[in-house]
């Protein structure tokens, strides 16, 4: 179950970033959709967009299958070293760190951001009518990692019980029947061969996980949604000028969520706030804490949901002489409400961990370490935990050049930068598609903002039969496949696109 998990884990990473374009590989490659997405790529974008004429006029529907896009930040590690962070996830490795990489991963991801987001869209359809308007459906799962690491916090959870912040260290000499232990003191140039006898870490002047976890942040969101939306011409000509409007109604099923973060406040005093709520799929044991919380058992793919809600779109566009498009819209108006599996972590004193911390960059291996019977945070069970979905407002517009291109500029704002899965920084991109032939379309552009630096997106589509099938791949940063440093790895494919 776990090594399926992880398939669709590594699957959607390696393939736009979350809220961007969703999992929309046509959009990719030219770093804006507010008025580039149709049929049903529009939807969670601009709903307005249903209500356009077919791209190709003798087509009315669209439908698409399997479709994957994402991506991984960091702005510390090397490729090979993100690359590696993949490998692990699928093949469920959990002892791929010797003590030294623990030491360099300390030093890499203090004060250093993570950043991982996928969407996988299962199935999408569209239907555009003439006097009605046009109607889309999609299936799509939303996958979020993001957290930056305080010096103290990253120590510990790296490094376990061999961490600095503890001051005496138990380690166990022999094995078996003839295993002693004793305790020694701790010091920074602890030797490899002796942090593997560690048993337990033990501080003799404990501090708070608030004190230890703060400047730290650290959020987890997955969730499906099942959007329906609507979007038609409310007044004007096509051919002189045309005002849109649509709306989404989205139906959510919450897989998992962490939102852990620990900050000051006006006084200088350092304040924790941390729950949980995951699918049983992850694995993880919460020990005697499970009597107080709503419990979900269970296994198997796909996984049950812990949480549910609902989510609003609204989009408006208009068209002006068939060429130059203006759109905006406000997306993911709504909220889940996490009832399986929800725990809160306390305020405790971190006086002594027997774990070793993570042994690699295995997501499971991270949430076991942190949130299980014997982690490093201490929970408590709790019944319901309440989280707004991860709004924005998105304006754009582009200009048709010609029949061969178009170009245009994307403009997103997150409503809430605080909530999971939201952007920290706005985002700008610009760029356009050329199609030399009619059966190629060439995408480029250039983005800033959001939860990474300046990108220069990129992709290609194939159209086969005047329209009637898509396929392609695309990069949210091409140009990280020639750099080790500040690394993205970014993928967007899509091969079961077909119009009729």
């Amino acid at each position: 179950m776990k090594k399926i998990l992880s398939l669709f884990l590594l699957l959607s990473s390696l393939c736009v970033f979350s809220q961007q374009e969703f999992s929309s590989f046509c959009n990719t490659g030219h770093g804006g959709a507010t008025t580039f997405a149709t049929d049903y790529q529009a939807t969670g974008i601009n709903p307005s967009n249903l209500g356009w004429l077919p791209k190709y006029p003798d087509k009315k529907v669209t439908m698409g299958f399997m479709e994957f896009t994402g991506s991984v930040y960091s702005d510390s590690l090397r490729k090979d070293n993100l690359r590696n962070s993949m490998v692990d996830l699928i093949t469920g490795n959990n002892t791929g760190m010797s003590y030294a990489a623990k030491i360099q991963a300390v030093n890499n991801f203090t004060q250093s951001g993570f950043t991982m987001n996928a969407d996988f869209g299962s199935f999408g359809i569209a239907v555009n009518t003439k006097i009605a308007g046009g109607f889309a459906f999609r299936i799509n799962d939303h996958f979020q990692w993001y957290s930056k690491l305080g010096s103290q916090a990253a120590n510990l959870i790296f490094l376990g019980n061999t961490s600095s912040l503890f001051d005496q260290l138990t380690i166990q000499v022999g094995t078996g029947s003839s295993a002693t232990t004793q305790t020694i003191s701790n010091h920074p140039n602890l030797s490899a061969d002796t942090a593997a006898m560690v048993v337990k870490g033990t501080s003799t002047s404990p501090l708070l996980m608030s004190k230890i976890l703060e400047g730290s942040k650290m959020t987890l969101t997955w969730y499906r949604d099942y959007n329906l939306s609507y979007g038609r011409k409310i007044v004007g000509i096509d051919s002189v000028f045309a005002w849109y409007g649509g709306i989404g109604l989205k139906y959510i099923q919450g897989m998992a969520m962490v939102d852990i973060t620990s900050q000051k406040d006006a006084n200088g005093v350092a304040h924790l706030s941390g729950f949980s709520s995951l699918s049983p799929a992850f694995g993880v044991n919460y020990g005697a804490a499970v009597a107080q919380a709503n419990q979900v058992i269970g296994s198997g793919f796909p996984p049950k949901s812990v949480g549910s809600g609902f989510g609003f779109d609204f989009g408006t566009s208009i068209i002006i002489k068939g060429k130059l498009k203006i759109g905006a819209s406000i997306i993911n108006i709504g909220s889940i409400n996490w009832t399986g599996n929800v725990y809160q972590m306390k305020d405790t004193l971190m006086v002594n961990l027997t774990t070793k911390g993570v042994e690699s960059f295995n997501l499971f291996s991270q949430l076991k370490n942190m949130l299980g019977p014997n982690g490093m945070f201490k929970v408590t069970g709790n019944q319901t935990y309440h989280t707004q979905l991860p709004g924005m407002v998105r304006a754009g517009a582009s200009i048709l050049l010609g029949r061969k291109a178009e170009v245009g500029v994307d403009f997103i704002i997150p409503t809430n930068t605080t909530i999971p899965g939201s952007y920290t920084n706005p985002i700008i991109g610009l760029g356009g598609d050329f199609m030399p032939v009619k059966w190629l379309r060439l995408q480029g552009g250039f983005i800033t903002g959001g939860n990474y630096p300046f990108q220069i997106p990129m992709g290609i589509i194939f159209v086969g039969n005047g329209g009637s099938y898509e396929a392609g791949i695309a990069s949210r940063d091409a140009i990280t496949f020639f750099t080790q440093h500040g690394p993205t790895i970014s993928l967007s494919t899509g091969f079961i696109r077909m119009r009729f």
